[in-house]
């Protein structure tokens, strides 16, 4: 019993000492958000969850948007239950699936969902597959979800955000991590239908390596985003939660194990941040006056803005331009964004009429996309 109580304190102080360490410093913003709209996507379980207590705690209107309505409905409760806040809702919205992108988008512009102003837009929803798959665009499901979707659905409520009072801030965050400083863009096998790793019995699909692509390519797009938003009322961040403990592992094909199962819980309980840190240093980027006026930077975990971003690529305006065009053409953006205006009863868009002079100089959503 000695022994074992003697181990028993020792770990827990071990762990007492590392979830300190991970916490980063004391961040509690008393910051009353009545009135005021945020859309966070993947909001049923882990940060987004976490994110829209926050939220709800602070009188703001929340919009859950999820794949599964079913668990965002009990989330949902959860948070209202807690917070006493009834402006919590559901939306569904699968960022795999582009048609599902654009009637969310929809229902935000007209009808009984219809939103009179959107103050920011958390980009936190991500997905890690063990196999490869792909959604009904042959886009693999990784890409699809972290990144292809956010750019549609940016693109799609961009009209909304501009036509906001140029008093009125707009944030867009992207939720990312620094494990993308090691990697590179490969556009040849962007959709990754050559991602292998060398197995002990056979070659496997490479899910952590697309799941980088797919984040850098991300954090490409917010990069660029950023460029051509300067001058607006739109701010666009990159936030670095840090390592945490969600459910993004749970698809892998180790957890058909219980060795391996045990060890990554283990590994989670002394080496990642609850979501109740995590979110800490996504407020910070989505509400902190301190941050108000501060466009195209990346937020640590500790809540440091960075002015350089952890991948050298990103700062290459060749890159993101490509990564821009390919990412037009496979979500079919400009299709979606005229049948976008078909459903408003607004008229379509003639893209080809845009010239570089108009796109330099024009505010409006044409000109910036």
């Amino acid at each position: 019993m000695i022994i074992g109580f003697s181990s028993f304190g020792a770990l827990y102080g071990v762990y007492s000492y590392i979830s300190a360490t991970n916490a980063g410093s004391y961040y509690a913003p008393e910051i009353d958000l009545e009135g005021k709209t945020y859309i966070v996507t993947g909001a049923n379980s882990g940060i987004g969850n976490q994110l829209s207590t926050e939220l709800a705690a602070r009188k703001a209107r929340v919009i859950m948007a999820c794949r599964n309505r079913d668990a965002c409905v009990n989330a949902r409760r959860d948070i209202v239950l807690f917070t006493r806040n009834k402006q919590v809702y559901c939306r569904k919205l699968d960022l795999a699936d582009f048609d599902s992108v654009r009637d969310f988008a929809t229902k935000l512009y007209q009808g009984k969902t219809a939103v009179d102003r959107i103050d920011g837009i958390i980009h936190n929803a991500a997905t890690l597959e063990n196999d490869r798959d792909v959604n009904k665009n042959g886009i693999e499901k990784m890409l699809a979800t972290n990144y292809m979707g956010s750019f549609l659905l940016t693109g799609l409520l961009l009209d909304k955000l501009l036509e906001e009072q140029k008093d009125h801030r707009v944030k867009i965050i992207f939720m990312n991590t620094d494990i993308i400083k090691k990697c590179k863009l490969d556009f040849d096998d962007l959709n990754a239908e050559n991602k292998i790793r060398k197995g002990l019995f056979k070659n496997h699909f490479d899910e952590h390596y697309t799941y980088k692509m797919s984040k850098l390519a991300q954090a490409t797009f917010a990069k660029e985003l950023s460029e051509r938003l300067k001058g607006t009322n739109i701010s666009v961040l990159v936030t670095d939660p840090g390592k945490t403990a969600t459910n993004l592992h749970t698809k892998l094909s180790m957890n058909n194990f219980f060795l391996s199962r045990w060890i990554m819980k283990l590994y989670g309980v002394f080496l990642t941040r609850m979501p109740e840190k995590a979110v800490k240093p996504v407020m910070y980027s989505l509400i902190d006056p301190e941050t108000y006026d501060i466009k195209g930077s990346w937020v640590d975990w500790d809540r440091k803005i960075l002015e350089e971003w952890p991948n050298s690529q990103l700062e290459e305006k060749e890159t993101r331009a490509r990564l821009w065009a390919t990412s037009e053409a496979w979500t079919h953006f400009k299709e979606h964004y005229n049948k976008l205006r078909q459903d408003l009863n607004l008229p379509s868009a003639d893209f080809n009429t845009i010239s570089e002079s108009s796109q330099a100089k024009s505010k409006s959503w044409l000109g910036l996309w």
